[in-house]
């Protein structure tokens, strides 16, 4: 494996732990469960500045919208996608994987994630000059993951499972 291949276990685990991260953006929306408006984004304009494409902010937004919708109807995926993450190992990924990719909730989620990941980060440049926003001095693991292969693994995430064009 090529060091910008991306492990079934990698990919199984951003994959589940990004549809269940829409439920704590959801959570902190500044709209109500069937009140959902692209305006109630928790994103402040401003406050991320150079994060993304100004272009890209509505295409982001609608995304959100689109995702907290998902979790208003599926709340209880929020759990699945825990209790699943806290299950992957190298030997049981691809099943884990499999199981999740069926999921049309866990999927939708996962996709959108992705690609509000990829449209703040078009390119591995991008990625590596702005930073993960996750990442923290007093973070650890997403220090060690602050790297090009970070950005390498979400996009062979969006190539591998269809979500963009290769």
């Amino acid at each position: 494996m090529s060091n910008l291949e991306t492990p079934t276990d990698v990919k199984a685990k951003i994959i589940l732990d990004e549809a269940n991260l829409a439920f704590c953006e959801t959570a902190e929306r500044n709209d109500k469960q069937g009140e959902r408006t692209k305006d109630g984004s928790c994103w402040e304009p401003g406050k991320m500045e150079g994060e993304f494409d100004e272009s890209d902010f509505d295409k982001i937004l609608d995304l959100q919208l689109e995702a907290a919708r998902i979790c208003d109807d599926n709340p209880e995926l929020e759990d699945l996608t825990a209790d699943l993450f806290q299950k992957v190992t190298p030997e049981n990924a691809e099943e884990i994987l499999k199981d999740a990719s069926g999921n049309q909730g866990i999927c939708d989620l996962a996709k959108i994630s992705v690609q509000i990941f990829l449209l703040r980060f078009p390119t591995v440049q991008a990625f590596v000059n702005k930073g993960h926003p996750l990442v923290l001095a007093t973070d650890e693991y997403m220090l060690e993951n602050a790297d090009k292969q970070n950005w390498h693994d979400y996009n062979n995430i969006a190539r591998d499972m269809g979500w963009i064009d290769s």
